[in-house]
């Protein structure tokens, strides 16, 4: 099928290609306007479109629609009591629980037979506290309090607070960002749960235990636990005193920094220890001609400062997000249409990226609106595979992993196969005292690469492309999965793992025991892992 563009869909394209240069007035403008537009084109956005498939669905789905189950129940609690009661009742009925929030997990972790506890109606913000003994403020929340709710609790503060560190996504829950050990970009903070100062959750008897780094092992297992030591009732997490971020957006050439690992891998080094925050992009096929060589990467750049001013406005930001929503909803059109026609994989990439990538910006923000830059990622299911490896001395280890990736994207492409199509993206964290962390590490300055590839949903050669990928990536740098993504269907990564980790992971096994004897709370997503 030809793709066609109509005067309507061309205006949307450049619209949203010029937006954030605009003035108040013309944003409020523009905004009408790409209403009128949207509901008038016929052309691009009305050709891609598919006949909606009516099936039986199952009872839950996870957002990116790889992870489906039927329970034999599922609850919505809104309180300890309702939790408590949820426990006992799997108890006396011989029933197994697993928990699930937002759902933008793509792993099997919340899939089960049993129970499933939707903690969504979980979302109470206690008010911050300082806290003399960590010297820190802390803020206590409940397992299914959303990011976005947090941030604007921690603005509303006095003094202001913020989190140092966060996901992109604002429209996700905290206890499986914790608990499954999620990260930011922020090098020397760690991961998320390496913020937590105290963790509760609900055991296997219905009794409430509290974790903290009185006991470091227990604790160690409790805050990164996989929903393996039962229901999880609250994280208590150190924040700090609100604070800007200078953030700077550039697109060099992939050669700048991909040429070669003993070239590239010092400036790596150097940009990434130098910022508070680091994260690389690379979209496929973003310039002609199915070749690397003029290709580019983007990178956004964090750093804290104390003296420049925000320099956007409340209603710009707000307009900015807006305008992304509206960018991904369109782009999820061209994706789906991708998907199923997995050729024009790089005319739509390359249409993309002229359209919204490739210029360089820079702009002073609050933590939050810095950290959360992109709005609308929800509009866009896809697949997800991600890993961390340990950076060598030079970093040069970073280039070769990096390098791998778009050397296949393009041997693939040479034989009419584009398995992957969304992006290629690494952020650099510090070492994690979890046990099940993926970035687990003895050694306190050991910095890891999280690095992932993402394609649309249903794209055809998916799986075995990632495997590939992760393949690589564990034979050479013995990378290790992060727990919420994609990572059950890479051949062989079970017993790899019980190799490469059955010391911590059986630590955290003996705790495990020690809460859930019977195994209520386990499944087949980690099973293997621990041993079972």
């Amino acid at each position: 099928m030809a793709i066609q563009q109509d005067t309507q869909d061309q205006v949307i394209v450049e619209h949203l290609a010029t937006a954030n240069t605009m003035t108040t007035t013309a944003q409020e403008s523009l905004i009408e306007e790409l209403k009128i537009a949207a509901a008038k084109s016929n052309g691009l956005l009305d050709s891609i479109l598919h006949p909606f498939h009516h099936e039986t669905q199952p009872a839950w789905t996870n957002w990116a629609k790889n992870q489906s189950c039927d329970p034999t129940e599922i609850f919505n609690p809104t309180n300890l009591a309702d939790l408590t009661e949820i426990v006992l009742k799997a108890k006396a009925n011989g029933k197994k629980i697993r928990c699930a929030a937002s759902g933008h997990s793509w792993s099997s972790t919340s899939v089960t037979d049993g129970y499933l506890v939707v903690v969504n109606k979980m979302e109470k913000v206690h008010r911050p506290v300082w806290d003399d003994e960590l010297r820190s403020w802390t803020v206590m929340i409940e397992t299914g309090v959303l990011v976005k709710d947090l941030d604007d609790v921690l603005r509303e503060n006095d003094p202001p607070l913020a989190l140092p560190s966060n996901v992109v996504l604002d429209s996700v829950r905290y206890g499986g960002i914790l608990s499954l050990g999620c990260h930011g970009a922020a090098t020397q903070t760690r991961t998320l749960p390496d913020l937590v100062s105290e963790v509760t959750i609900i055991d296997a008897d219905g009794n409430l235990n509290t974790f903290t780094k009185r006991n470091p092992e227990e604790f160690a297992a409790a805050t990164v636990n996989l929903g393996l030591l039962g229901v999880i009732y609250t994280y208590t997490l150190r924040v700090e005193p609100m604070f800007n971020l200078h953030v700077t957006d550039t697109y060099p050439l992939l050669s700048e920094y991909f040429s070669t690992p003993s070239i590239g891998g010092p400036k790596l080094k150097a940009m990434v220890l130098g910022n508070d925050q680091t994260e690389i992009f690379y979209w496929p096929f973003n310039t002609p001609n199915l070749g690397a060589a003029n290709d580019h990467i983007w990178i956004k750049q964090w750093q804290r400062t104390q003296v420049l001013p925000v320099s956007v406005s409340a209603t710009a930001e707000s307009f900015k997000k807006w305008c992304q929503g509206y960018q991904t909803q369109f782009g999820d059109h061209l994706y789906e249409f991708m998907a199923h026609n997995p050729s024009s994989a790089p005319f739509v990439n390359c249409l993309l990226y002229k359209a919204i990538g490739g210029k360089d910006s820079e702009e002073v923000l609050k933590a939050p609106d810095a950290i959360h830059y992109q709005a609308g990622i929800d509009n866009l299911p896809c697949v997800d595979l991600e890993m961390a490896f340990k950076v060598n001395e030079d970093f040069s280890n970073v280039v070769v992993a990096w390098n791998y990736v778009i050397d296949q994207l393009y041997e693939y492409a040479s034989r009419g196969e584009f398995p992957f199509n969304l992006t290629l993206e690494m952020r650099f964290v510090k070492s994690s005292t979890m046990l099940m962390s993926a970035a687990y590490d003895i050694d306190p300055e050991a910095i890891y690469c999280m690095i992932e590839v993402l394609s649309v949903n249903n794209t055809p050669g998916f799986n075995e492309f990632s495997s590939k990928m992760a393949k690589f990536w564990m034979d050479n740098f013995q990378a290790r999965p992060h727990w919420a993504k994609m990572w059950e269907h890479v051949p062989g990564i079970v017993p790899y793992l019980r190799r490469q980790g059955s010391e911590r992971f059986d630590r955290f096994e003996a705790i495990r025991k020690k809460y859930d004897p019977n195994g209520m709370f386990m499944n087949a997503t980690f099973a293997g892992v621990l041993g079972h």
